[in-house]
């Protein structure tokens, strides 16, 4: 197989890869990395295709590299994830078929035909109730991958494949990890993976919004100097030593040490029985140091870095000196090129030639009506005239049985549907109307990073801008009829050069279905209410 670019498109910036497939491993011939003009590409999508073509156009000729296969990796926070459990099933189409099946009770949108839907069995599991599937299921707007495969025809680059960014980490983590319970870190430029793998199972998965980036920015803050500074410090054993203490060094990274560790304490709550045995770091954060021994006394336990990695070798000539260490910012491109989700644009026109065929079915009907036309006509006047005189004969009973009828029928109908409908409810249901009443209430400082729900249960991650205004959105939360148990786990405070606060959240709270006579309450207590108020201000007069 011929060289494979493997590109990864972000807000600012483009991760760029030079790739050779042989088999299951890789080779990486060239990384680097280029700037994109402001507003060409907004959390995922590309705004302007044209605009970010030619900045890749641009870059592949200042690098030598010639236009063969293309491959994307997406990161967005608009592509939904859920883990659900499902009964054990070895072939892949019929897992699909469960998938369908029960897709809105996982993401409960009204417009799920414009999603790509994919999954990947985590874990098969042995119970007293038998053995199941745990999968992670991801859906991806159509229309975002389109614009990838349209800036690939601009550039005329067939696609190998387009990935999601977790599953592109995840793939490359279960090559680097074989046996033992381990809590690995897969930290990047502005946000961190924590995983937490039995043998080559992925346990638990949570990003938090601290990266390499955020560990340079608070140093800055913390010793008052520019970012670049900071950067230098930790880039130089020696500067280290002289410009940061042990002590000041764990202040600074406090913030990220005490998210890792509520994320270890959350899930080994809910697990007790699995106990982690290692720490594994991987990516920018690899290039810190200091950083690993520090991380390691913050969790009490050592910190092992992933360096070099299982499947994946450099070229020995390439344009840009790399090596592992610098290989390490570029650790979301090479997951994909093991097993892609193979995001493929287009995916919403596959039942088009089945309306044609159904349409071409459908005529050759007509026309076979249209052939016995004859014998019906012939058959329908001779029996025109017996029905008239059996009709004749019933009207006069005719009302009475047909209210009967109608009656039964309507009875009949309103208990299956009711039944029908019973059985369909589920609190989840309830997710996408708080995602609507979020856009209304929400504080504009206040962000979300992940949300998970199942059962109605709902774990928010999110970054607002300070205490205050995270106590205005667990207000409104409140406030909200069908929400229930709003409580807020965590909180981590940030400062900035100019004393501003940045709080990063986890909260949980319950959906609620409504009750069927709610309304019914709500304008009974209304009424009660009204006449209160008349009878009060009568008696003031």
């Amino acid at each position: 197989m011929g060289n494979i670019l493997s590109v990864l498109i972000e807000n600012s910036d483009m991760r760029i890869c030079e790739i050779a497939k042989s088999g299951a491993a890789i080779t990486v011939k060239n990384a680097f990395q280029v700037e994109l003009p402001s507003g060409t590409v907004d959390d995922g999508v590309i705004v302007d295709v044209e605009a970010v073509a030619k900045v890749l156009y641009a870059a592949l000729k200042n690098n030598n590299i010639k236009h063969g296969k293309i491959a994307f990796v997406i990161t967005s926070r608009k592509i939904a994830n859920k883990e659900v459990t499902l009964p054990y099933v070895k072939n892949e189409a019929k897992i699909e078929e469960m998938i369908k099946a029960n897709i809105e009770d996982y993401f409960p949108m009204n417009n799920l035909e414009d999603y790509i839907i994919r999954h990947t069995v985590l874990e098969t599991v042995e119970s007293a109730e038998g053995k199941n599937n745990n999968i992670l299921v991801t859906a991806v707007q159509k229309q975002m991958v389109e614009e990838y495969y349209r800036l690939a025809s601009m550039l005329k680059m067939p696609v190998e494949t387009v990935d999601y960014y977790n599953n592109s980490l995840y793939q490359l983590l279960r090559k680097q990890l074989t046996q033992g319970v381990v809590l690995a870190i897969q930290m990047d430029e502005n946000a961190t993976m924590v995983s937490i793998m039995r043998d080559k199972v992925q346990l638990f998965k949570r990003s938090i919004p601290y990266g390499k980036q955020t560990i340079i920015r608070n140093l800055a803050e913390f010793k008052s100097i520019d970012e670049e500074e900071a950067e230098a410090i930790l880039s130089d054993p020696r500067k280290l030593e002289q410009e940061l203490t042990p002590e000041e060094y764990s202040e600074v990274i406090r913030d990220f040490s005490s998210s890792v560790t509520r994320m270890a304490e959350f899930h080994t709550s809910r697990n007790p029985g699995t106990v982690i045995e290692q720490i594994r770091l991987m990516g920018t954060g690899i290039n810190l140091i200091g950083f690993t021994e520090i991380l390691g006394k913050e969790l009490g336990l050592e910190v092992v870095i992933i360096k070099e990695l299982n499947g994946v070798k450099i070229a020995k000539k390439n344009l840009h000196g790399l090596n592992y260490e610098l290989l390490a910012d570029y650790l979301p491109l090479l997951g994909s090129m093991m097993q892609s989700l193979n995001l493929k644009a287009g995916e919403q026109k596959k039942g088009t030639d089945w309306h044609r065929i159904a349409y071409l079915l459908i005529a050759v009907a007509l026309l076979a009506n249209a052939a016995m036309a004859g014998f019906f006509i012939w058959q329908y006047f001779t029996m025109k005239e017996v029905k008239a005189n059996l009709e004749t004969q019933i009207a006069a009973e005719e009302p009475a049985e047909a209210v009967y009828n109608a009656y039964n029928n309507a009875q009949s109908d309103y208990t299956q549907i009711k039944e029908y409908y019973d059985s369909t409810k589920n609190s989840n249901e309830m997710l996408y109307t708080m995602i609507l009443d979020l856009e209304e209430v929400m504080p504009e400082s206040v962000g979300i990073t992940n949300l998970t729900a199942e059962n109605g249960a709902v774990d928010i991650t999110g970054v607002a801008g300070g205490k205050s205004a995270l106590s205005k959105f667990v207000i409104e939360l409140k406030k909200l009829s069908y929400v229930s148990n709003v409580r807020v786990e965590n909180v981590a405070d940030t400062y900035d050069e100019f004393g501003n606060s940045t709080s990063a959240f986890n909260l949980n709270l319950q959906l609620n279905f409504p009750e069927e006579n709610s309304e019914e309450v709500t304008e009974e207590e209304n009424a009660e209410q009204s006449t209160e108020q008349s009878t009060g201000e009568d008696s003031e007069s």
